[in-house]
Parts: structure tokens; C-alpha cells; sequence
């Protein structure tokens, strides 16, 4: 339970910082759609307004990774986890980027550092699952291919599951605005 407090605190941070400026959130909205291309020319200029967004970063790392510019992300995502270790998405693709350039080891501590943060227990059970394979000895380019392509797809679904409980969260509280206060009954007459 505690982990759905902090991924919630999480995610809330997340989409505040993401809709701070319209580059960010444009950028967002280019990774969403699948336009990666786009989406990195989002997040260089948000980049360029102010250097230290760390939102922007992850998502300019994200970009470069999905256009299989693996040093570039790297530099990125490098960037963002010394800025803000916590951070999932961060680091799960610091660890893919390694992953797809073979380096094994480097991939594993980052996926490690992934494991130790409060995520979904599922996504755990996929990264317990690639470390494990990376462990055992070496990977084929296809079964590589597999698992980076997994663990990509399950956390999108992870985001966008969390999102959506986000949403309906904040459509409940204004359909009702009385939602979080405890209701009280009155006693029946009869009673």
C-alpha cells in the first residue's frame, strides 16, 4: 500500500512538472502519439528556456532512445538520474539504452536502481525477470530486442494505467465536490 502513496506523489509531481511549460507537454503528447522525432525537438526547446528541467530530460532521453540514439539518450537519462535518482522512467530507460548497446552490466545496476523504487509490483515482476536473464549469461540480439521492447510497452501501460486512475480521481472530486468529506447519517426516528 505504501507504494501506491508514493506513486501516486509521484505521478501528481510528474504532471505538474509536464504541463509547466507547452514544450514539455507538447513533447509528452509527441511520445504518446508515437513521433519521437517530434517529440525531441519538444523537449530540446523546453531544454533550451531552462537547462535544469529534469522532465524534459527524461523525455528528451526517452525520444532519443525510441529513435535508437542510444549515446544520446544515454547523456540524457544520465543527466536526469543525477538530478533526480527517484525518478522510474529515468532510469528504466538509462537501463535500456546500456541493454541495447550490450553493456550488460551497466544495464543491470540501472534496472537494479529500478527495482529499489516504489513501481508497479507487476513492472517488478518484469524487471526481476530481465535481471535474471542478464544474469544467467549472454543475451541473443533478439531476446535483447524481446526484453527491451517488454519492459518498454509494460511501463507506457504502467504510466497510462496510473493516469487514468488520475483522471478519474479528479473527475469524481468534481462531479462531487462533498466526495472527501465523511458523510454523515442521521439516525432513523424510529431507532
Amino acid at each position: 500500500m505504501q507504494w501506491r502513496g508514493a506513486l501516486g506523489l509521484t505521478l501528481v509531481v510528474m504532471l505538474l512538472a509536464g504541463c509547466a511549460t507547452t514544450q514539455t507537454s507538447a513533447g509528452s503528447d509527441a511520445l504518446r502519439e508515437g513521433r519521437p522525432e517530434a517529440a525531441a525537438e519538444h523537449f530540446k526547446e523546453a531544454l533550451a528556456d531552462d537547462p535544469s528541467r529534469v522532465d524534459a530530460k527524461i523525455g528528451l532521453g526517452i525520444s532519443r532512445y525510441r529513435l535508437a540514439a542510444y549515446d544520446e539518450a544515454i547523456a540524457a537519462l544520465g543527466d536526469a538520474v543525477k538530478q533526480a535518482p527517484e525518478q522510474p522512467a529515468a532510469r528504466l530507460y538509462l537501463g535500456l539504452s546500456h541493454l541495447r548497446k550490450r553493456e550488460d552490466a551497466t544495464a543491470q545496476e540501472h534496472l537494479a536502481g529500478l527495482r529499489a523504487l516504489p513501481i508497479d509490483p507487476r513492472l517488478v515482476a518484469q524487471v526481476d525477470q530481465t535481471l535474471t536473464l542478464l544474469r544467467a549469461g549472454p543475451v541473443t540480439d533478439p531476446i535483447r530486442t524481446y526484453i527491451a521492447a517488454s519492459l518498454d510497452y509494460g511501463f507506457d501501460w504502467f504510466r497510462e494505467v496510473a493516469e487514468t486512475r488520475l483522471a478519474l480521481r479528479n473527475a469524481q472530486l468534481a462531479w462531487d465536490p462533498f466526495w472527501s468529506r465523511p458523510y454523515v447519517l442521521a439516525p432513523c426516528r424510529r431507532c
